[in-house]
């Protein structure tokens, strides 16, 4: 989840401008805060993925909940008909627009979150094997989410260049 949090924060900050943008094209916050979100935004990913990563309490349940606010904004979005706007989740570049499955995958990250936060005494008292499979296993799971995440971005691509020819 680090690893993911670490991509985004980078993929926004490559392009602060567009990201600004993304932000607007919701259309949840006054004119005035979509600046202060955008640039707030990524380094407060990146806070997170350090907290992750150095196992700092209540670290999965702050990334669960902006996970969670993610999925409701995108879920807003969604229901106004608001289809076509970049989800902002990575890099501008991979443009994703909004979908259910976006929304749901947010959810269930932040579920797993939760999980791991539960689970983090039975992870303080695992061994060395045990804990080299859990981030191997991570970095694995980080790698099909992110294949997804390229996928469904050239995909919409294809899909957008179809329509215009």
């Amino acid at each position: 989840m680090a690893l993911m949090f670490v991509t985004a924060a980078f993929g926004k900050m490559r392009s602060w401008g567009t990201f600004e943008g993304v932000v607007a094209n919701y259309r949840l916050l006054p004119d005035a805060l979509n600046r202060v979100v955008a640039w707030v935004l990524p380094p407060a990913e990146m806070l997170l993925a350090c907290a992750l990563i150095l196992g700092a309490p209540l670290a999965e349940i702050a990334a669960g909940a902006l996970l969670c606010v993610f999925a409701a904004a995108m879920a807003v979005n969604l229901k106004r008909g608001r289809t076509q706007i970049d989800c902002g989740c990575f890099d501008a570049s991979l443009r994703q627009t909004l979908s259910w499955p976006l929304v749901v995958r947010n959810v269930l990250l932040a579920l797993l979150l939760i999980v791991a936060a539960r689970s983090r005494d039975a992870a303080d008292a695992a061994d060395a094997v045990t804990l080299t499979m859990g981030v191997l296993a991570g970095a694995a799971f980080f790698m099909v989410v992110q294949c997804a995440n390229i996928v469904s971005a050239l995909s919409a691509k294809s899909l957008a260049r179809r329509r215009t020819t």
